[in-house]
């Protein structure tokens, strides 16, 4: 499939198939997380897979937009392994995780595997139930897996605003 056709096509499915995703995709969806760009490639992106019972259980809990995934990827940065940014002190972490958050969601698509972006949740909550250390922020969940029969995008989906309202050129 063609990137843009990729892009087109992609959506956040939020009703999922009780049906597990096989190991070998799982892990292209990983590696393609993995192989993300990251400032300077410091890569402090830190990727916990959620997907036992008992912790799926635990983030359904936490939020409801994980929607009963059979997976959930909590996608992190560890503060402390970022790039910084010398003229305004930034630090990048939430720009490579979400650089890396973006590589898994279409791997992912191309491999049929729905997903949606989810901001929803308490960091703190999160951290806590799933001991993620104190210097790594999760900064989105992914929940993902095979999209229920008949699922369709948000009618928001395809609103789109024209480049001209969202490119200037200088």
């Amino acid at each position: 499939m063609k990137f843009y056709d990729l892009a087109l096509e992609r959506y956040s499915a939020r009703k999922y198939q009780d049906k597990s995703i096989e190991e070998e995709k799982l892990n292209l969806i990983l590696e393609a997380g993995r192989l993300a760009p990251t400032a300077v490639n410091f890569q402090p992106q830190r990727v916990y897979v959620i997907k036992s019972e008992e912790n799926l259980k635990k983030i359904n809990e936490i939020t409801p937009y994980a929607f009963h995934a059979p997976v959930v990827l909590i996608v992190c940065a560890d503060l402390s392994e970022c790039w910084k940014n010398p003229f305004n002190g930034r630090k990048s972490g939430e720009m490579d995780a979400s650089i890396v958050a973006t590589h898994m969601m279409l791997q992912a698509k191309e491999l049929n595997i729905d997903s949606c972006w989810v901001c929803y949740f308490d960091t703190e909550k999160v951290k806590k139930e799933f001991n993620i250390p104190e210097n790594t922020e999760p900064f989105l969940l992914l929940p993902i897996g095979y999209a229920i029969e008949g699922s369709e995008p948000s009618p928001r989906h395809s609103q789109r605003k024209s480049l001209n309202e969202t490119v200037f050129y200088l």
